[in-house]
Parts: structure tokens; C-alpha cells; sequence
């Protein structure tokens, strides 16, 4: 079990190079005793024990954000979660955007991830579905409703596949079991 704000704190371990990142923050749970991740290490400062855990390198990213332009540079705006850290530390990234422009603009809490650090810039309107892209549309709470019903049963599943992917997708996975 690792939380959001744990998970960027791995991810901020491999983006710095570092093989593992500190986090007092398990001190004082029972989290250390169920996940064999999370690892006591002696500071070298004070010689305290200082919960670790191992950085997250992924081979690929695959990010969603409103723009980019077109050197390949993308703005991510609104709640951007860890999609900075996660494009940092991983080998490559893929990203779709609603949009490619000539110019990024100013935006508010704005995070621009450089063209240098990504592999490939997809145009995909509409590929954030059925959550939400800042500024172009709003989240299907609908579909996150029904989902848990999709999701509980493989056949519906299967079929949900059929439906709303490709039938060849839904064979692909069918054959599979």
C-alpha cells in the first residue's frame, strides 16, 4: 500500500536518480510490518532510523494533458497530481492532448513538460474520458457509476469491451482466459 503523496515521493526518488526516497511519514503506522517495500535506513546525519522505500522507474508514461505546441512541449494545467514526477522518471513518455497550438499561453497552476523528456505527442480530444480535462470538459460521473457494475463481472466486462472499445479487443482478452 502506498498512498498518492507516497507514490510521488517514489516517483521523485527515480527522477533524481536516487534508488530509494525517505519518508518519516510511515513512522508511527503498522504500514512497515505488512509492506516488505518500506525499509528502515540510518540517516548518516543523525543517526535516527528513517523509513525508505524504493524508487518507481517505469519503462513507459502515458500522460493525457490539455496542449501542446508544436516543438512538442506540453501545458498539463489544473489538478495535476504526479504527471510531472511520473513523465520525470520514467525511460519514455507518450502524451495525448485535446489540442496542439502555436503558442502554450499563460496558464495558471501550469506544468510544462519540456519536448526533450518525451518520446511521443499525440493529438487524442477527448482521451481524458470519462474523467475530466481542465478547461474542456467535465468529469462522466455516470460512467464512473456504472463502471462498478462493468467492473465486478467479467463477462460484463468482456462485453463492455465489444461495446466500447473493439470487438477485437474483447476477443484478444476473451482468449486470454
Amino acid at each position: 500500500f502506498f498512498s498518492s503523496r507516497r507514490r510521488h515521493t517514489r516517483y521523485i526518488g527515480d527522477w533524481s536518480s536516487d534508488v530509494c526516497s525517505s519518508d518519516l511519514g510511515y513512522l508511527g503506522t503498522d504500514l512497515m510490518s505488512v509492506n516488505p517495500n518500506i525499509r528502515l535506513v540510518t540517516c548518516p546525519f543523525t543517526g535516527e532510523a528513517i523509513p525508505a522505500v524504493p524508487a518507481i522507474n517505469p519503462d513507459v508514461a502515458i500522460i493525457h494533458a490539455q496542449r501542446a505546441d508544436r516543438q512538442g512541449n506540453v501545458l498539463i494545467a489544473g489538478i495535476v497530481g504526479v504527471q510531472k514526477e511520473v513523465a520525470m522518471a520514467s525511460r519514455h513518455v507518450i502524451v495525448t492532448v485535446e489540442e496542439i497550438v502555436d503558442d502554450l499561453g499563460d496558464t495558471m497552476n501550469r506544468t510544462v513538460l519540456p519536448h526533450w523528456i518525451l518520446s511521443a505527442v499525440c493529438l487524442g480530444p477527448g482521451g481524458a474520458r470519462p474523467s475530466y480535462a481542465h478547461g474542456y470538459y467535465a468529469r462522466d460521473n455516470a460512467a464512473y457509476l456504472a463502471w462498478d457494475a462493468v467492473a465486478a463481472d467479467r463477462g460484463r466486462f468482456i462485453a463492455w469491451l465489444g461495446e466500447t472499445i473493439s470487438t477485437e479487443a474483447a476477443a484478444r482478452l476473451e482468449a486470454l482466459t
